[in-house]
């Protein structure tokens, strides 16, 4: 490279290589200009802008090498050779050209590299042919390291400038890929004269035919001049006919655009007039249109079909009323048909405001119902139209039938006795009458369910409708309120009586047998009865009050009816008291658990303890679990109730011997919970206590509600070991069904019975007998309930049963007797035992 330095600094005239970079960078810029018009053009326009941009570069290089040849000074005389002066300047245009078209014409991603590449090589053959036609009385030597630098240089720039010329457009990319290209030839014609050294020889001369470099300076000056003006102007007036060509086409393409918006602006006025018509002739409804004049501006063809119209009332400027008098004339309206009757219709109509909105039904002589609204139109007029809402007022009164009574019996719902009753309440207020208000379910309604099915209990509640019917005056109301809840009010002079004596015919009425299909069945009716304004001036009060009474006539007995009370409502209020208060005690552990032991009948050993339930009230003191069972039952808490004695009695039973069994009752609503057999598990599994120590009593009341269910859950808990036991056995009528589809492990026979065993009644003692072998006879382990005294005990031996309980051998203890009974078994050293209290 110093090779390089000291070649250009000691043997060039400054001065021309100066010109020789500004001859080579304008024709650079003309070259590129000339290369972004050709990737603007396409076809044959494209290879001719291509030669030109080729000739520019080709010549600028072969001009900026011989002014730079003119600048170099080798210290002897210097000519050219005519014939490769002239070869090196075309091989420059070709190669150029070559270069540009393969950039243009490529699509690959090398295509800038490959053109940059022919350009270089361009650049190289026109240096060296033209150092090929340098003539000098001496020796030509050469530095093969820096040729192969300098062609290098003129590929690498070469692409370079390709790549910016491509890749951007404008003045700045055109300038830089300009001045790359100017540095591609300089600084290979630089390098590639370090690379010469010239020894002279005195004995040679130059050709006759080389020209002198005078010759040669002219020669390029013109040509360069020539070429270059040429071409620039070419760009030059090429780019403005570019600029007009393509005003004159954004011209007509913009009129061409006017034109297509005329046409396509025509062409939709007229589809918006077609859909326009299509759509008046096509809808739902009749409509007309009338001017400030009241005169017939348009109309569609339903509006003239809908009311008969000729064709000479359907032409524009038809006054309106001329319509008018057709409609009503020809009888297409219900009422009289008469001149005088039109003259009254459109009296009628032209008092309607004419500017706002107004609408209204019009019935005609077949029974069709028209609803007419008009719209005024701004600078007056009207636009109207003719639905015809029959089938909608049909479907909305049904819609309101439906909505107000009961689907299945077609009686009114809770919704309608609401509304009437407040009716029926605002003429009691008057005075002179009153309104009984009679609430009703039916006894053993379920039972019919869970043994018919629904479709039976459905035809029963019809049957139960139709009797109510048949039942009442004209003046009262029926109502089914829900599942078989009924309600009936009616206007009374003398309330006891009359209430009375409706009742106790609706009472008969629904005791009588009723045929369903293949089946019949009785069921029976409980009624509440309140009385307006006695009882109430309101109709929710009414209702609660109806249903108080309706509460104690089912917890006298069912089958009867009952008058309200006050003090119904006074025990309903306490009862409303006891359930906050043992919502209360289950959060504050007021509850607490006793034991009764069951022995074996022949031994007196105990062979486990049933747990039983017991709430001590802060302020009732103790509340048996008859009182409060059933309503935790109805109120939701026996399942956390029944969760926390499951715990509770498994916790206690750990602490017993491990032979010791714990019995728990279990609730029907225990089973609706779908987390019973996880809660036993659970308990189980907290406590240490084996499944087989756990005994789970149901009554047949538990597997009714819910048979499949039961016997799957109690089918999961026998599999895990633990035991079932069927309580109070004897007192329902499906016992022996039961024990057939399942196998339980014990049957508790009910307490009625043992106590029958010690009846002076003989039939009552061999009735109770009979319970108690059949039981044994069963080959289950037979409990009798309810010992008291030693006779029952002894007969019970007899019988052959195998385990007893009761007070005979001890009351219900807590926790602390147990341990004090076992305690006292251990100290004698067998098995604990007890005596009769």
């Amino acid at each position: 490279m110093f090779r390089v330095f000291s070649c250009l600094t000691a043997e060039h005239d400054w001065r021309l290589v100066v010109l020789a970079g500004l001859v080579c960078f304008a024709a650079s810029i003309v070259a590129v200009s000339i290369f972004h018009r050709a990737i603007a053009s396409r076809a044959w326009t494209r290879l001719i802008w291509i030669a030109i941009a080729g000739a520019a570069i080709g010549y600028g290089i072969w001009a900026t090498h011989f002014v730079a040849m003119l600048a170099y000074e080798p210290g002897v005389p210097t000519g050219y050779g005519l014939v490769l002066t002239a070869l090196s300047l075309a091989v420059a245009m070709i190669l150029t050209s070559g270069g540009f078209g393969v950039a243009v014409n490529n699509s690959g991603r090398w295509r800038a590299a490959a053109g940059g590449g022919i350009i270089g090589a361009g650049i190289a053959s026109m240096h060296y042919i033209g150092m090929w036609a340098l003539e000098v009385p001496g020796h030509v030597t050469w530095s093969p390291g820096l040729v192969l630098v300098s062609i290098g240089l003129g590929m690498v720039l070469g692409y370079a400038a390709l790549a910016v010329a491509m890749g951007r457009k404008g003045k700045r990319a055109t300038f830089a890929a300009a001045l790359l290209l100017t540095l591609a030839i300089v600084s290979h014609h630089f390098t590639a004269m370090g690379a010469v050294q010239i020894v002279p020889d005195p004995t040679l001369e130059n050709d006759a035919l080389s020209l002198s470099p005078a010759f040669l300076a002219v020669a390029i000056a013109g040509v360069a001049l020539s070429v270059l003006g040429m071409s620039f102007v070419g760009v030059l007036a090429d780019r403005r006919l570019a600029t007009r060509t393509s005003r004159f086409r954004e011209i007509i393409s913009e009129l061409s655009r006017a034109r297509q918006q005329v046409e396509d602006s025509q062409r939709e006025i007229q589809d918006q007039k077609l859909r326009l018509d299509t759509a008046i002739n096509n809808m739902v409804e009749a409509l007309c249109m009338f001017d400030a004049e009241k005169r017939l501006v348009v109309c569609n063809e339903r509006y003239a079909r809908l009311y008969g119209l000729p064709p000479e009332l359907l032409k524009t400027g038809t006054p309106h009323a001329d319509i008018i008098r057709h409609r009503v004339v020809t009888g297409i309206l219900k009422g009289e048909a008469s001149e005088g009757a039109a003259e009254q219709f459109t009296t009628k109509l032209a008092a309607l405001p004419f500017d706002a909105v107004s609408s209204r039904i019009d019935e005609f002589a077949d029974g069709r119902l028209i609803c007419v609204t008009r719209q005024p139109m701004a600078g007056g007029g009207w636009v109207a139209t003719h639905l015809d809402v029959t089938e909608q007022r049909r479907s909305e009164a049904k819609i309101t039938h439906m909505a107000q009574h009961d689907a299945l019996t077609d009686l009114p719902n809770r919704v309608l006795l609401r509304e009437r009753m407040e009716h029926a309440i605002a003429v009691t207020r008057n005075g002179g009458l009153d309104l009984a208000v009679l609430m009703l379910d039916l006894d053993r309604f379920k039972e019919v369910n869970d043994t018919l099915g629904h479709p039976a209990g459905d035809a029963l509640l019809r049957a139960v409708a139709a009797r109510l019917r048949d039942c009442v005056t004209e003046t009262a109301l029926i109502a089914r309120l829900g599942g078989d809840e009924f309600a009936v009010i009616d206007y009374v002079t003398n309330p006891v009586v009359e209430a009375a004596a409706l009742a106790e015919n609706i009472r008969k009425a629904l005791c009588e047998p009723f045929d369903l299909d293949d089946h019949r069945v009785t069921v029976g009716t409980s009624i509440g009865i309140a009385i307006a304004p006695r009882d109430g001036d309101d109709s929710d009060v009414l209702m609660k009050s109806a249903d108080l009474a309706l509460y104690s006539a089912k917890s006298g007995g069912r089958g009867a009816f009952r008058f309200f009370e006050p003090e119904l409502d006074e025990l309903m209020h306490a009862r409303r008291n006891l359930e906050r208060d043992m919502r209360d005690a289950l959060a504050g552990r007021e509850f607490e658990l006793h034991y009764q032991p069951f022995v074996d009948t022949a031994t007196g050993e105990i062979l486990g303890f049933e747990a039983l339930l017991r709430w001590h009230h802060p302020r009732r003191g103790l509340v048996m679990p008859g009182e409060f069972i059933p309503l935790a039952e109805e109120a939701g808490l026996i399942v956390p109730l029944g969760e926390w004695i499951l715990r509770t009695a498994c916790r206690e039973a750990a602490k017993w011997p491990a032979h010791l069994r714990i019995a728990i009752n279990l609730s029907p609503a225990q089973f609706r919970s779908k987390e019973l057999v996880p809660v036993i598990v659970g308990a189980l599994a907290s406590s240490g206590v084996a499944p087989h120590r756990l005994e789970l009593e149901v009554t047949e009341t538990v597997i009714m509600h819910d048979s499949e269910a039961v016997f799957a859950a109690l089918g999961q808990l026998r599999e895990l070991g633990v035991r079932v036991a069927l309580d109070d056995f004897g007192t329902g009528y499906s016992s022996l069904s039961f024990l057939q589809r399942f196998p339980f492990d014990k049957i508790k026979v009910d307490r009625s019975f043992v106590n029958e065993l010690s009846s002076a009644s003989a039939d009552a003692h061999h009735l109770a007998r009979a319970v108690v072998r059949f039981a044994v006879s069963l080959g289950k382990t037979t409990t009798a309930e309810g010992v008291e005294t030693k006779e029952q005990l002894d007969i019970l031996r007899e019988e052959g049963c195998a385990e007893t309980q009761g007070y005979y051998f001890s009351r219900p203890m807590p926790g602390s007797g147990v341990a004090k009974i076992l305690r006292r078994g251990a100290k004698r050293g067998d098995k604990a035992a007890v005596c009769a209290a």
